[in-house]
């Protein structure tokens, strides 16, 4: 995991440096920015997971000089097993093991189709690949956009980072501000006459190109989505799952292969997941909030790794309250599986404290995001004086198997809309939950955050399942109905899941009731803040006041780890 930045739109190189210096926390293992012609830059911040060596630290530069890389993310081992030798024969590669080199020439062999090569490619990825020849940028990112990335482009020229504080500072401009494209912050028609950061939208390319028809006129932007959850229509063979009619629906629903199918499938495929994301020439640990999600992701774990360390967030650990929280379930999960938690208890005026760099961090003012971003950050501090870059989490799971309040309130009779319903959720995760713990977890810690459950054959299966299943009434439901009006909804959401472990976890741990993760560490009294969140928010982004104080922490001389260099065009 790391931190991107560049492009030709910023005033000038003290900018770009200033630029990289707010994504310091993403990574100071190397820090290099690339200054070519015309202003283009190329910048990285780099936190050494895979091949430690300094061979690996990027940008990375093909063998011809003529392709430059600045990779956030990981490959997993299947691209390994399917690319790697390939590869190393028909290129000449400096590192032994490095993903970044891997995907620098994986990109550039298959760079007259990148959208296919892409949908092969297994990983957690944001890039940008500039070709020096062409002056030709290339940004793209996952398939469900597991990492931020934001663009800007305006007048004709474009540019780029992994977080848009980045942007934000970098191009020192008040018309810059995150798309939150709410009245609240902006006057509308301000955010409809101004350029504002963007995200790059996940299994998406955007290619910068040089305008060949008007002299000096700037760069063009194309943008190719390779990947959709909503595809245009409904294709189950293809891996198309999203319903729009009923006849559709019941197309999708027809197909039952029982119960004894879809929960050894789902266990087998998350058993891959978990194994296939364990790369890593560091040590893993994983977080344990005692919930559904995250103790199997920590049972497999365990599994694998008998010494796996575990950590648990848990605020206001003096209350007297008898709720059997995250910390309970916690402590249960880890004595049976015989692994050490790592207990992290914070005090409610400690999150006070921090509650306003919480909403720089995470980049929002929402407090369903802040309110679990502001415990992550203590538990990604933890982590890191513990020694770990690299943390297991259980997100992807309530997505996938539509497990929210709100929906089970409104949707779970409705299986129509409950199948809609999983599917918006994987497709909005980008702009919500994924992106959040992801700042949170690096700004606090530069700590890398790996979801198991967001692995493509994973969602891939669980979308497979029918809907019937989605709770422990599926006998019930012998025929397909749009809209179950006739049987009394379950108790037990993410049935196939809980079921898939059922004889290896005990049964209170198991059949836990879910919680939110704020309601399980105890930071949803956050909700009465929201006023004080919009404050600090409109502060942070829209006026830009008081931010700098938030880059310059324990980095030391931040400007003198950043090393530049000028790459000429000839």
């Amino acid at each position: 995991m790391c931190g991107i930045i560049g492009g030709n739109n910023f005033p000038n190189e003290k900018q770009v440096v200033k630029g990289l210096q707010t994504l310091m926390h993403r990574g100071t293992d190397g820090n290099v920015i690339f200054s070519f012609n015309d202003n283009m830059y190329l910048s990285h911040n780099r936190l050494s997971i895979q091949d430690l060596s300094e061979t690996a630290n990027q940008p990375m530069i093909s063998d011809d000089s003529r392709f430059y890389l600045a990779f956030n993310g990981e490959l997993w081992k299947t691209s390994f097993d399917k690319f790697d030798k390939k590869l190393r024969k028909l290129y000449n590669f400096k590192t032994k093991k490095s993903d970044s080199e891997l995907l620098l020439y994986y990109l550039i062999h298959n760079l007259s189709d990148l959208p296919s090569a892409l949908r092969e490619l297994d990983g957690m990825f944001c890039f940008s690949l500039y070709d020096k020849v062409e002056d030709t940028t290339y940004l793209g990112r996952d398939f469900i956009g597991r990492l931020p990335l934001y663009y800007v482009y305006k007048n004709n020229r474009f540019s780029f980072s992994s977080e848009a504080k980045g942007l934000m500072v970098g191009l020192d401009d008040e018309y810059y501000k995150i798309d939150v494209k709410n009245p609240k912050y902006v006057p509308i028609h301000k955010w409809r006459e101004k350029e504002s950061i963007h995200p790059v939208l996940p299994g998406t390319i955007i290619k910068f190109s040089p305008n060949k028809f008007i002299d000096d006129g700037g760069y063009t932007m194309e943008e190719i989505r390779w990947y959709n959850f909503k595809h245009t229509e409904y294709d189950k063979d293809n891996q198309s799952y999203y319903t729009r009619t009923e006849e559709e629906f019941i197309d999708f629903d027809s197909e039952d292969k029982g119960l004894d199918y879809y929960v050894n499938g789902f266990r087998n495929v998350l058993e891959k997941a978990v194994d296939n994301e364990t790369i890593s020439d560091v040590p893993i640990c994983t977080i344990l909030s005692g919930g559904i999600d995250s103790t199997i992701i920590t049972y497999l774990l365990s599994k694998k790794y008998p010494n796996m360390e575990a950590f648990v967030v848990n605020v206001n650990p003096t209350r007297k309250s008898k709720v059997k929280d995250d910390l309970y379930y916690a402590r249960m999960a880890a004595k049976e599986f015989g692994i050490k938690l790592h207990e992290v208890n914070v005090e409610r005026d400690e999150i006070d404290e921090v509650l306003e760099e919480s909403v720089w961090a995470s980049e929002t003012y929402k407090w369903t995001q802040v309110s679990p971003a502001v415990a992550q950050l203590f538990l990604a501090w933890e982590i890191r004086d513990k020694g770990y870059k690299v943390v297991f989490g259980g997100e992807g799971a309530d997505e996938i198997f539509a497990s929210y309040g709100d929906v089970k309130r409104f949707c779970w009779n409705q299986p129509i809309h409950w199948h809609q319903k999983r599917i918006n959720l994987l497709n909005g995760l980008h702009k919500s939950n994924l992106v959040r713990t992801n700042k949170a977890m690096m700004y606090g810690g530069k700590v890398e955050l790996r979801t198991p459950f967001l692995n493509k054959e994973v969602i891939d299966f669980g979308l497979q399942i029918p809907t019937k299943y989605r709770d422990e009434n599926h006998s019930q439901r012998d025929t397909i109905d749009v809209f179950d009006t006739k049987h009394k909804d379950g108790n037990v959401m993410k049935f196939i899941l809980r079921k898939a472990f059922e004889n290896d976890i005990s049964e209170e741990l198991l059949w836990r009731p879910k919680k939110t993760f704020q309601v399980g560490c105890h930071t949803d009294y956050l909700r009465k803040e929201q006023d004080r969140l919009d404050k600090y928010f409109t502060k942070l982004f829209i006026k830009r006041k008081g931010w700098e104080k938030y880059t310059k922490r324990n980095f030391g001389h931040t400007r003198a780890r950043i090393k530049i260099e000028e790459i000429e065009n000839n």
